[in-house]
């Protein structure tokens, strides 16, 4: 007998139709799945694209469902059911830490549930900015009307040189000076946790470690090489600091010191003066220029003991890296430029300071 596998004639209508429907599931899951996955993705990505912080607090003992309710009303994820099979799906639950969060709606979930997860919680912070050109006192008065020190205590610790040994430039300080730290707490922004203990030596030590940072070994090479200890760089560069209103006649006026130096003149510098009233707004300095102290460079040669005041990084360079010239006076032009007039000769430098008295004029 002759076997046959062919589908009988009036059976294949019935076979191409279910063909056809099973076709049409296999197309519609598929499909499904892919919008169901691309959904999925979706409700992952950041709800926005705004950095505006936004404070979101995890109570203690809080379950993926009500972090994700928190997170949901916070605006800062799309869905909170996706959140709480995420955390599920990841067997995360059960791990959020409590706390006050920093967050912001162009984080992705994936971000959220990793700060949570890890506790990057928000903690408040005490920021502060110390210009360049204060000297110690005026530092600790500042730190102190922000209600961030004590100031009586602040210069205690500032006093106490053996709290600080551990810094190079302190062990090499020359003994001997009123304050020692003056001129080392680097001009800076800074941010400590408003929770932090003993917030003066936390403030002096980080004000330390910045000039450390700053003051790199090349740097030292650079004052060897001049012949200058780097206390002496460090005193120089405040002077430079003071006596320079215009940024790039630095590295010009620290030249002008150097010559003076290398010609046994008086540095006769109105900021060390100043130094010693603690007040930088005299201008006429003539009355205090027999002040005995050993600041007063018009009484005494050479530099002054240390420094007046803390330099920034631009002066310190200024200090390392002065300009050549032939020039020993400069005065202010008192034209509104924060510049100066240079001479050669004092004769030059009479004639500059009778320009600067016209100006004034004006």
């Amino acid at each position: 007998m002759e076997r046959t596998d062919k589908v009988p004639a009036k059976k294949r209508p019935v076979l191409k139709a279910f063909l056809i429907i099973v076709l049409i599931l296999i197309i519609g899951a598929a499909g499904a799945g892919w919008y169901g996955w691309n959904w999925l993705q979706s409700q992952l990505e950041p709800v926005g694209d705004s950095d505006h912080p936004i404070l979101v607090t995890i109570p203690k003992g809080t379950s993926s469902t009500g972090a994700g309710n928190i997170l949901y009303e916070a605006g800062l994820i799309r869905n909170s059911t996706v959140f709480r099979l995420w955390m599920r799906y990841h067997e995360l639950d059960g791990k959020i830490q409590a706390g006050d969060y920093i967050l912001s709606n162009n984080l992705s979930l994936r971000e959220i549930v990793d700060k949570l997860v890890k506790g990057d919680v928000h903690r408040e912070t005490l920021r502060f900015t110390i210009p360049e050109g204060l000297f110690l006192e005026d530092i600790a008065s500042r730190l102190a009307d922000s209600g961030i020190v004590d100031e009586q205590r602040f210069l205690e610790l500032a006093a106490d040189l053996s709290l600080w040994q551990d810094y190079w430039f302190i062990r090499e300080l020359p003994a001997g000076l009123d304050v020692p730290l003056e001129g080392y707490l680097f001009p800076n922004t800074y941010e400590i946790w408003a929770s932090a203990e003993n917030k003066e030596e936390l403030v002096i030590a980080i004000m330390l470690r910045q000039f450390d940072r700053v003051f790199t070994e090349e740097m030292r090479a650079e004052a060897k090489d001049l012949g200058m200890s780097v206390h002496e760089v460090v005193t120089l560069a405040s002077i430079v600091e003071k006596e320079a209103v215009s940024g790039k006649e630095r590295p010009l006026i620290a030249g002008v010191f150097y010559n003076r130096l290398k010609k046994k003149m008086p540095l006769q510098s109105c900021a060390t003066v100043n130094y010693i009233l603690k007040d930088f707004s005299i201008r006429d300095i003539s009355p205090y220029k027999d002040n005995p102290s050993r600041y007063n460079t018009y009484k005494y040669g050479g530099l002054p003991p240390g420094p007046i005041a803390a330099p920034g990084k631009a002066a310190l360079e200024a200090a390392l890296r002065p300009e050549a010239s032939d020039y020993l006076y400069f005065v202010a032009k008192d034209d509104g430029s924060g510049e100066h007039y240079f001479a050669k000769t004092y004769a030059e430098h009479i004639k500059n300071a009778r320009k600067a008295k016209e100006n004034r004029k004006h």
